[in-house]
């Protein structure tokens, strides 16, 4: 194993299980694990601590883009039976990553816009403009399913104190959301975008 300086490394960190999967086998690795400044994981409390494995973090597909909510025309009884307009459709927030510019990076922050499913832990990003549809309960948006929030991210500064302030406001926000699931979304990647 190479040397790392204690300065370009975090030791002593902790999964759950659902974050990390050895390369190797992708198998979904569960207990003590290192990181690398170049964002290398590897297992164990730190270097030297037996033979390290590298691991990487469990890749998530986005979730994918609904526009509308719709029902079939080959449906026709249940539509009939529902009395169901199929002309009639709402719009349905869909995922939108944002792209950081440099303005952003002077001022430090990003603001993140969510919507959260009402009745799961369901979690989309999406952009301002719709976010806004449903803030504002707009009749085109299925806003009666979705409650809207936003996180001003930290993406500029200490990196760990980046990581750190972006881990409070997350933990803030499902407080006072009254929600859960919201770390496992962001796949606690606390330093997202940070620069």
């Amino acid at each position: 194993m190479a040397y790392y300086p204690k300065s370009q490394i975090k030791t002593n960190l902790f999964t759950e299980g659902s974050q990390l999967e050895t390369i190797s086998t992708g198998e979904e690795y569960t207990g003590y694990y290192w990181q690398t400044s170049k964002d290398e994981y590897f297992t164990g409390r730190n270097p030297s601590d037996g033979v390290s494995i590298p691991l990487q973090i469990i890749a998530t597909p986005p979730p994918i883009k609904v526009s509308l909510l719709t029902y079939t025309n080959n449906n026709i009884t249940y539509n009939k039976l529902k009395d169901v307009n199929i002309s009639e459709t709402l719009n349905l927030p869909y995922y939108q990553k944002p792209i950081p510019i440099e303005e952003d990076y002077q001022i430090g922050n990003l603001v993140r816009y969510f919507c959260k499913k009402i009745n799961e832990n369901l979690y989309i990003e999406t952009t301002k403009d719709i976010y806004n549809k449903i803030i504002k309960k707009d009749k085109g948006y299925a806003y009666t399913l979705y409650q809207p929030f936003t996180l001003v991210w930290k993406i500029s500064g200490n990196r760990k104190e980046v990581e750190q302030i972006n881990q409070r406001i997350v933990q803030t926000t499902e407080f006072q959301q009254k929600i859960v699931g919201l770390k496992e979304y962001l796949n606690f990647n606390y330093i997202e975008f940070y620069k």
